[in-house]
């Protein structure tokens, strides 16, 4: 995170006391010796918090700021399958024509949810 911090202030040619203002606000002793030892951390062995830094790019450079994960859709789905199925599976999705295991479980899931949703409001319509 040291070289973030100083990435961040030297790439944005910000003063650092514009970026201990910022920090002040969740940390008010936070100051200009403290934002140096942390953009050399690796000396001193410290370094700024996460939701401080989150902060600094918030304000700073918000196009920089990214997801938990980095990924557009944040909830996942799993299973594990013996080598064989999976061998087979990767097969028949890439003859299907999809690109990615993502967009054939994307589909599928889209396609059940879909078919499910459609016999529970049959349901509720009785």
């Amino acid at each position: 995170m040291a070289e973030k911090i100083r990435e961040l202030r030297i790439s944005r040619k910000l003063p650092a006391k514009d970026m201990v203002a910022v920090v002040q606000e969740l940390y008010p002793k936070y100051d200009k010796t403290m934002q140096s030892k942390c953009e050399r951390g690796d000396e001193y062995g410290i370094q700024i918090r996460k939701d401080a830094l989150e902060a600094l790019y918030a304000r700073f450079a918000p196009e920089l700021l990214k997801k938990k994960d980095g990924h557009k859709y944040t909830c996942r789905i799993s299973c594990r399958l013996p080598d064989d199925d999976y061998a087979d599976l990767q097969e028949f999705i890439r003859g299907d024509g999809f690109d990615t295991m993502q967009a054939w479980l994307t589909y599928t899931v889209r396609k059940y949810l879909k078919r499910k949703r459609k016999a529970r409001k049959e349901r509720e319509d009785k």
